[in-house]
């Protein structure tokens, strides 16, 4: 019973992502104005919730089993804490209003909680990480960098801005969306992290850094439509991402049909 009301969980909050995620990119002024806010930069604003849909895909894939992917639902449960944390900074700064603030209180530590206390007494079953072939330890290589350096592009839109916005080459209008944006990428980097811990036990889970790099390859249509991006830029930005799901899909492919590669360990 409890595993099934935590997989009713994760599956509440992947929707709810997704649905926030569709929300912000499609009507952003709506979004915003929930918060007290206006649209101030159009492309971040757009930018952000489809990185926020990459986390909706990996709670998705966590609601199919918790207690198997069960340090996923932490990584969901941690999620809630930094949002809140960044609100109550935002509120500080009166970045938001204070309804914004109560509304994000009330949602974000009623899922921490409800989460938690699922949690409790599921035996974690987790599977000691088997022998790896070659391309196994490939593929555990390629989503430790992918995995740390959306970190560091969590840092580098949160709390180093300015370094970010130099990198990128881009000027910051919108420090609240890009502080949003970095959490998602944290998010991301979070589960590709786990991911490479146990790609036995996550290997359904690398669709997430896969698909983020897809929606990218898509936004940057987007980007050049609202000319924030030249094809020139845009041709760059293809390359590196259809490297990305390139490698992926070839430490992948000797798996296709075959998630789990050794039988699981009991604890």
């Amino acid at each position: 019973m409890r595993i099934a009301l935590l997989r009713g969980a994760m599956a509440f909050v992947a929707v709810g992502e997704l649905a926030w995620s569709f929300l912000y990119y499609f009507r952003p002024d709506l979004a915003l104005g929930a918060l007290g806010r206006t649209v101030v930069d159009p492309v971040m604003a757009r930018q952000y919730p489809l990185y926020l849909t990459s986390a909706a895909i990996a709670y998705a894939l966590a609601a199919s089993d918790p207690q198997r992917y069960r340090s996923v639902v932490w990584i969901c449960v941690a999620q809630r804490g930094v949002e809140l944390g960044a609100a109550a900074i935002d509120w500080r700064a009166h970045a938001i209003a204070t309804s914004a603030l109560i509304g994000v209180a009330l949602i974000e530590s009623g899922v921490a909680l409800a989460l938690v206390v699922l949690l409790r007494g599921i035996d974690a079953n987790v599977a000691r990480p088997g022998a790896l072939d070659a391309r196994d330890r490939g593929l555990v290589r390629l989503l430790r960098g992918f995995g740390g350096l959306e970190v560091f592009w969590f840092f580098a839109s949160t709390i180093f801005v300015q370094l970010g916005s130099r990198l990128l080459g881009w000027k910051l209008q919108d420090p609240y969306t890009t502080q949003q944006q970095g959490i998602a990428l944290l998010i991301l980097g979070l589960v590709s992290l786990g991911a490479a811990s146990n790609v036995s036990r996550y290997r359904l889970f690398v669709a997430v850094p896969v698909a983020s790099q897809l929606i990218g390859i898509a936004n940057s249509f987007n980007e050049i439509r609202l000319g924030s991006i030249g094809w020139n830029v845009a041709a760059v930005q293809w390359t590196i991402e259809f490297a990305i799901v390139g490698g992926f899909i070839y430490f992948m492919r000797h798996r296709i049909g075959v998630v789990e590669a050794a039988p699981a360990l009991a604890d």
